[in-house]
């Protein structure tokens, strides 16, 4: 079954970022990137025009890189919520109309847009009231200023969007840690959950990373205060995101594990038992299966995401992290 774009009529539920490129015949995955491509050309034609020069091209292409990127994170994204509803169906004991009807309502608050519109205008004005969008770069002409700035904040607009959802998803996150638990669920399908959550994760990471780069690039850089805070700030912000909304899950994956050592308990008594009662080589044979089987429970991972997905989180964000900080101490020295 798929709804990952479909409300409970089966009526297109795209939102508005997605529903503007959505008439472009290709992929969805090809539709932002193809928007923002055409505007790095208007950009360029602009400031070949009216300046008659190529000076902050730089800027304007990893712009049109952050928007192409934050538009297909987020037609991507709603395209694999889906996959929460066929992980739930294996972890949570619920009647499976109940586990679909909570994915949908889970995939309508995370992708709301009317609260997404306005989270992002809010994004927006909390970057302008804050100075981050100040950038010291002179235009000749009012046109090149006009389509710096347009490209600049349809960016920062999209990474508005980007942090909804990021926010949204990361308490349906959470909230599936509370829901009743099947004995029976397997590892695999705790690490799905972590597994795809890290996506989320690592594509936030990747948007931050360009960021980066973007304010290294563009004077004043990262020669004031606020804008330094804000940048190394998000770096912990994003390692957050990643850790403390499965925080719950691990809790869920304790109790799973409890349990099942538990009755396993009761099954190696008896085993034990039986062994000592009447000991055939079968018998001591399926005791020895049966602490091979013990010794795989006590080392059952309790965390839904393994030490590669860390790692991988950790290196994205920590390199933006040593970059400005070498940018500030070599500004400091010159």
């Amino acid at each position: 079954m798929n709804y990952s774009i479909l409300d409970p009529k089966g009526q297109s539920n795209k939102t508005h970022i997605e529903m503007l490129v959505s008439s472009i015949p290709i992929p969805y995955y090809l539709g932002w990137p193809l928007v923002s491509f055409a505007l790095l050309l208007i950009s360029t034609l602009i400031l070949m025009l009216f300046e008659k020069t190529f000076r902050y091209i730089e800027a304007f292409l990893i712009i049109s890189v952050i928007i192409a990127l934050e538009g297909t994170i987020i037609s991507w994204a709603h395209n694999k919520i889906e996959s929460f509803e066929d992980i739930l169906i294996s972890v949570v004991d619920l009647p499976k109309e109940a586990i679909v009807e909570t994915c949908r309502k889970q995939e309508a608050d995370i992708f709301n847009d009317k609260e997404m519109i306005l989270f992002a205008i809010i994004f927006i004005l909390f970057v302008h009231i804050t100075g981050i969008d100040y950038h010291a770069v002179s235009f000749d002409s009012s046109i090149s200023f006009f389509i710096f700035k347009f490209t600049y904040y349809l960016a920062v607009y999209l990474e508005g969007a980007g942090l909804y959802i990021l926010i949204m998803t990361a308490f349906a996150v959470h909230k599936i840690g509370v829901l009743p638990l099947r004995i029976d669920a397997l590892y695999s399908d705790f690490h799905a959950i972590g597994l795809l959550y890290s996506k989320f994760t690592i594509c936030a990471a990747s948007v931050y990373v360009i960021w980066g780069f973007f304010h290294i690039i563009v004077p004043p850089q990262f020669s004031s205060l606020q804008m330094i805070l804000w940048f190394l700030s998000f770096a912990f912000l994003l390692f957050a995101y990643f850790i403390l909304p499965q925080y719950s899950i691990h809790r869920m994956m304790i109790s799973t594990k409890k349990e099942k050592i538990e009755r396993f308990s009761s099954q190696l008594r008896a085993a034990m038992d039986g062994s000592f009662e009447v000991p055939t080589d079968q018998n001591i044979s399926n005791l020895k299966d049966i602490f091979i089987v013990q010794d795989k429970l006590n080392k059952m991972c309790e965390w839904p995401f393994g030490t590669n997905e860390l790692l991988y989180i950790t290196l994205i964000i920590i390199i933006p992290f040593v970059i400005v900080l070498l940018e500030i101490a070599l500004g400091i020295i010159k």
